[in-house]
């Protein structure tokens, strides 16, 4: 067996279990949510592509263009975040870039066992992001909007 297989096998109950999209995660029933829900059927493809063959899941990565969707989306959400004057804003921000070091090796790994364990965590980290901070800005819409 190559070595891609049997590293992948470490990762592989993680990466065969999709994440779900639940309506409690929608934030504006607009571009933010669709943005989400994008990224969370790009990284859940990309998982379950890696543990089948981890050069597939660097693949989908390609792609789905992972990375860029990123990119994009934190600026629309910063954008929003400065049109709202949105108090926690920085704190966000700085979330935003830790995202992005998750998922730096995504790109740069150099190694299958590296690929597979970042993957499932950039998938985690945006997830603990949706949950932690982004419902957080929910809140603050809500509270604008008088609800």
């Amino acid at each position: 067996m190559g070595k891609g297989k049997e590293v992948a096998a470490n990762y592989r109950d993680s990466l065969l279990r999709p994440i779900p999209w639940l309506e409690s995660f929608d934030i504006d029933g607009n571009v933010l949510d669709v943005e989400h829900k994008w990224l969370i059927e790009a990284f859940n493809h990309a998982c379950l592509e890696t543990a089948q063959c981890p050069s597939r899941g660097r693949q989908a990565v390609a792609d789905f263009d992972i990375i860029g969707l990123l990119a994009k989306h934190f600026a629309d959400e910063e954008h929003l975040f400065d049109q709202l004057d949105y108090p926690d804003s920085i704190q966000h921000r700085r979330e935003h870039d830790h995202i992005r070091w998750l998922c730096t090796p995504l790109v740069t790994a150099p190694d299958d066992d590296i690929f597979a364990h970042s993957l499932v965590q950039a998938r985690t980290g945006l997830v603990e992001h949706l949950i932690r901070h982004d419902l957080g800005f929910k809140t603050h819409l809500l509270h604008r909007d008088g609800k």
